[in-house]
């Protein structure tokens, strides 16, 4: 018995003196309930590859797990990753998407824990707003004009941002699935995005009593995982959180789940080994116990017991059939290019056909470009850089445009005021030119030219035209010709799109259209002024677009 004891206690110092450290990365909202398993499994002295295996867990947003996994980004001072415990599937599609993360994050088919997304607001909002009173859906986050509720309620979203965060990525999947991929639809998802406010993850207590505390003022909805909202109301018994699943008439319309996948992404044999062996661990009776303590599902969908409050525990519950790779990677795209800076160059056309009666209040063509102008401009944020020009030049027939503001941010000095009040001054004094010919092609061509010459990354880089597209051909390039040279300058991986607003219908709509297509932009009529806050949504929406998209 002695030897056997003294046998038992030079095993353990061994596996205390040099065993084998899987450095596993957990989401920080289940990396407590892991910490917890990890002790457990460290006091076994399970080996592997001949040697003890501990596991130290090391929270981490999986975003950043992610990007330096897949080595797409090298995080200096940190220890290599050797197991992974992401909130999502998505994160791992997307790593293994880049041939590095395609090689070294290996699945393991392991499910950790499951924890379903809710729609999440305050109780005096719910009960102000009847927000629950039937079945929740997707639509609740929408804006009134794409089936969302009524402007009378006062609603305001708030969606965790989906670069960070599977619950606001999983959040754009199912509004994407509601609204459909057509012209309209594009337009209710980015006017969704342009509306919604962009926040930090709701994935603990306090981060929702941050948001309980916002809602006095904004009446927010946003979106949690259910783990969150048990951890909410366990910690404030007396008022729960309202929350609801949302569901759908279909399987895709649900409620997604986050997965908690476990992933090897060591590729050391050895360490690899070692990280399996807690995976299997992951999987036992008590490590599962442990989960669900702490607010998840386990891997087979069972609960803990819900805060009796709550009222989770007596609500349906529509899984959502989980999205695809490629829909994972289509809805980020799509969330960072509306979330790209606008860079334009406006020609505003004053020649004299814009003189003419639009038979809408009395209003001239000119008149309606300067309310349209006018209207446009406010809906442009700050961080948009812009110019204008005016066609044709007031002054001189030897050009075909005058440079009347330099491209630059809004926000900037432009002398004595900024760029944004410098335009806005310039479209209120402009008049209609009677006795300078309109050279609208050689105008968009020297346009196109400079800001393809210009071009800056991470923006989305356009020429705005607003006309009333009535040329005056003599002495100006012809249609035909401005089309292939545009063709030739068009470089999708640089892209400059023209985007033309032609007021009135006696102008050459076609012909328009055509030069928008030939850079993948487009064209849009206007009748009235009031439309431009619909047009603006749909240009903007325009950028989620591949060249032949449907228009």
């Amino acid at each position: 018995m002695a030897g056997m004891t003294a046998k038992a206690v030079i095993a353990h110092a061994s596996c205390s003196n040099r065993p084998l450290l899987v450095n596993l990365a957990a989401s920080f909202d289940i990396s407590p309930a892991i910490t917890t398993v990890a002790r457990s499994f460290n006091k076994q002295d399970i080996t592997a590859a001949g040697q003890c295996v501990e596991v130290e867990v090391t929270p981490g947003e999986p975003a950043a797990v992610a990007a330096q996994v897949d080595g797409q980004d090298t995080l200096r001072g940190l220890a290599p990753v050797d197991a992974w415990i992401p909130d999502s599937s998505d994160w791992v599609d997307e790593a293994r998407s880049y041939a590095v993360g395609a090689e070294d994050v290996q699945p393991t088919g392991i499910t950790v824990a499951l924890s379903p997304i809710m729609l999440v607001t305050s109780p005096l909002v719910a009960k102000q707003t009847k927000l629950f009173a039937g079945p929740a859906s997707w639509n609740l986050l929408l804006p009134p004009t794409y089936g969302g509720p009524p402007t009378s309620m006062g609603l305001s979203v708030d969606i965790p941002d989906p670069t960070d965060s599977a619950v606001g990525l999983s959040t754009l999947i199912e509004l994407t699935r509601e609204l459909g991929t057509t012209v309209n639809g594009r337009a209710g998802f980015t006017k969704f995005v342009y509306s919604a406010e962009d926040t930090e993850e709701f994935d603990s207590a306090s981060a929702l009593e941050q948001f309980m505390a916002s809602t006095e003022v904004s009446r927010a909805v946003t979106e949690a995982s259910e783990q969150a909202v048990v951890s909410y109301d366990r910690a404030n018994p007396r008022i729960p959180l309202a929350a609801a699943y949302p569901s759908g008439s279909t399987p895709q319309l649900g409620s997604p789940e986050l997965d908690y996948p476990y992933v090897v992404t060591s590729t050391n044999s050895a360490m690899a080994q070692a990280a399996t062996a807690f995976g299997r661990y992951l999987q036992t009776p008590y490590a599962q116990s442990v989960i669900r303590y702490n607010g998840f599902r386990s891997a087979d969908g069972v609960a803990d017991t819900f805060p009796a409050d709550s009222g989770l525990s007596g609500q349906p519950l529509q899984v959502a059939t989980p999205p695809s790779a490629s829909e994972v990677a289509t809805n980020l795209v799509s969330w960072q290019k509306l979330g790209l800076g606008s860079r334009i160059l406006t020609i505003m056309d004053d020649s004299a056909p814009m003189g003419a009666p639009t038979g809408v209040d009395g209003l001239t063509l000119e008149q309606m470009l300067t309310q349209t102008a006018a209207h446009g401009l406010v809906l442009f944020p700050d961080t948009t850089s812009m110019g204008l020009w005016e066609a044709p030049n007031s002054q001189s027939t030897a050009s075909a445009y005058k440079s009347l503001v330099s491209v630059g941010p809004l926000s900037a000095q432009y002398g004595l005021i900024s760029r944004r009040e410098q335009i806005q001054e310039v479209n209120e004094t402009l008049t209609t030119t009677t006795d300078h010919p309109l050279h609208l092609y050689d105008a968009i061509l020297a346009a196109y030219q400079q800001m393809t010459a210009s071009y800056a990354p991470n923006y989305s880089n356009a020429v705005l035209v607003l006309t009333a597209g009535i040329d005056d051909t003599a002495g100006d390039m012809s249609l035909s010709s401005l089309l292939t040279k545009l063709r030739g300058l068009y470089n999708p991986n640089r892209k400059v799109e023209i985007i033309i607003l032609q007021f009135g219908t006696a102008g050459n709509y076609a012909g328009m259209t055509q030069i928008a297509t030939a850079t993948d932009g487009v064209a849009y009529r206007i009748i009235n002024p009031v439309e431009v806050g619909k047009i603006f949504i749909a240009a903007i929406a325009h950028r989620l677009c591949d060249l032949g998209c449907a228009r």
